[in-house]
């Protein structure tokens, strides 16, 4: 499917081209490389039930020299270590305190909450961890890999979320996402932490996003989504919120998605600096291929509507093909209560819609009945920002993509390479019907994104919040990814509602991993040279029912 046909276009950006990257930790892994992998089967091994629901088990990172995995354990408020040395039986190894570690030995921060993101290398651990409250200035705590003794922390920015240790071993940073709380509302930042000289020696600098302050109209031109909930004119510097973090594999620059914004910063790791902003641009749910659900009144039936979804990434990676940079996004979506709104509720301009040749109604009107796109929760800020005129809206925004998309960087932004279409929703509605939810809302919420190499091909593995499927994909061709499949293990009988009423009620009593393998928020490659048996695994972090699952990544041969 072609750019043009999902109904992309090229956009342009603010700022200068960031150099190359590759996916971190990619090399050919399987069989040196010359291995003829057709395809790749994902298959469940082990788990493990953190016992924690509604946050139990978020990011996970693997420590290949100890076989350990790092699980983030927000609802606990903690890290929790795994012996992965037998995958298919993971048992706690210990339990990293940061919270506790950061505000007894160190001055960082003076009241600490929870941890929200992990990761690791060879020689070392960094978490981050919000202050209490989350408008203040967070930390990133440092330790031990193989000790798991704590080695100091610095201070970050507001509510640092995910961390990421560069590939050369240079830099950790972090997103540190700023977001609302109470009269607060802190500017958001990327924390460039140098550890060149070691952990113990490590430097702060931020990245702030204060040069875009005054430059909103051309961000928004670019589709950059720029609201504020209060009294007066967005400033960019307070309304951008970083979400996550990929590193070039040279060290040099990070792609940091924004999510709430709709739009891609790319920073300079040496300098500590914002390059360039990119928006995404908007999803034509219009067009064959980008169909989806949006009545919750009558059975399942995906068509083509006239409306447009903000990509609004959360997870995110890259990767080089033939000297060509492309970033992969989990278009999850994302919106603030002030934002959102029923269709049915608002005004739209019967000018801006031309509805002659669509099948199912001819007025704005019937538009806004329950069985079309009337309880739709759409994003009203939007369509203010982008669609507002005295007669009523001009476009209808819904809340994020529904899919995984790859973007290429060029000299003058990101341009549409793919974009999965309707597929995951599709998939759902087909193959697993009671996890074909949220249909009103931002269907299944693409959220998490990893890339991984096995033997000579490149695959994308997505999370969908949701339907809790693991879904992957061959994206050695970036024009012509291709499915390959979608692993769920989980009990739909079983909701969030029920798993949040029984922790309420007797938190210790409950058994969450009842739900299955509920929402996954985190997904870890891990090559077959870094792995304890002889493929490649996927680590993938459940949050909703506090899960980790372990997947064998079993290479399928051209037998031809």
């Amino acid at each position: 499917m072609t750019p043009n046909e999902l109904g992309l276009s090229r956009r342009s950006a603010l700022g200068l081209l960031a150099g190359a990257a590759i996916p971190s930790g990619l090399a050919a892994q399987f069989g040196g490389g010359s291995t003829d992998v057709e395809t790749v089967r994902l298959n469940r091994i082990g788990r493990y039930a953190t016992g924690e629901a509604l946050g139990g088990a978020e990011i996970v990172a693997f420590h290949a020299p100890r076989s350990r995995l790092f699980v983030v354990n927000s609802g606990a408020g903690q890290v929790e270590v795994l012996d992965l040395s037998d995958p298919s039986t993971p048992t706690q190894d210990a339990v990293l305190n940061a919270s506790d570690l950061v505000g007894a030995e160190s001055d960082v921060v003076s009241s600490v909450g929870g941890t929200n993101s992990v990761d690791v290398d060879g020689s070392l651990v960094a978490a981050a961890i919000e202050a209490d409250p989350a408008t203040d200035d967070g930390a990133v705590a440092f330790y031990d890999p193989s000790s798991l003794e704590f080695v100091g922390a610095v201070s970050v920015g507001p509510l640092p979320d995910k961390v990421t240790i560069t590939p050369n071993g240079d830099y950790v940073v972090v997103a540190n996402e700023g977001e609302p709380g109470g009269s607060t509302d802190p500017a958001g930042s990327v924390s460039v932490i140098d550890i060149s000289n070691g952990a113990r020696n490590a430097s702060v600098s931020t990245a702030t996003f204060g040069a875009f302050d005054g430059q909103e109209a051309a961000l928004r031109d670019e589709a950059v989504h720029l609201v504020t909930s209060g009294d007066g004119e967005a400033v960019a510097s307070t309304v951008i919120e970083p979400e996550f973090v990929t590193v070039a594999p040279d060290g040099e620059r990070a792609f940091v998605s924004i999510q709430e914004n709709n739009a891609i910063a790319t920073v300079d790791l040496a300098s500590a600096t914002v390059e360039r902003i990119d928006g995404l641009g908007f999803k034509d749910f219009s067009l064959p291929g980008n169909e989806l659900d949006t009545s919750d009144v009558d059975g399942s039936s995906l068509q083509n509507w006239p409306l447009k979804g903000m990509y609004q990434p959360d997870a995110i990676d890259a990767y080089e093909v033939g000297g060509d940079t492309f970033v992969v996004t989990a278009n999850e979506g994302d919106a603030k209560d002030f934002e959102v709104s029923v269709l049915k509720n608002l005004d739209l301009d019967p000018a801006g819609f031309d509805l002659s040749e669509n099948p199912y109604v001819d007025s704005v009107e019937e538009l806004k009945r329950p069985e079309n796109l009337g309880n739709m929760e759409v994003n009203e800020a939007a369509m203010a920002e982008f669609a507002g005129g005295p007669n009523g809206y001009t476009d209808i925004y819904a809340i994020g993509g529904r899919s995984f998309s790859v973007w290429q960087v060029e000299d003058d932004g990101l341009r549409l390479a793919f974009d999965s279409g309707s597929r995951f929703e599709r998939t759902f509605a087909e193959q697993y019907p009671d996890g074909h939810v949220n249909v009103v809302e931002s269907g299944p919420e693409t959220e998490s994104a990893e890339l991984g190499v096995v033997g000579d091909r490149t695959f994308a593995f997505i999370g969908q919040e949701k339907g809790s499927g693991i879904t992957a994909y061959d994206v050695t061709s970036p024009e012509n990814p291709t499915y390959t499949q979608m692993a769920v293990n989980r009990d739909y009988s079983v909701s969030e509602d029920d798993l949040a009423a029984a922790a309420e009620e007797d938190a210790q009593g409950d058994n969450p991993a009842r739900a299955g393998d509920f929402a996954p928020e985190g997904v870890h490659f891990v090559p077959a040279s870094e792995s304890p048996i002889r493929n490649p695994l996927l680590c993938v972090g459940f949050e909703i029912s506090g899960t980790v699952g372990v997947f064998e990544v079993t290479p399928v041969t051209n037998t031809n």
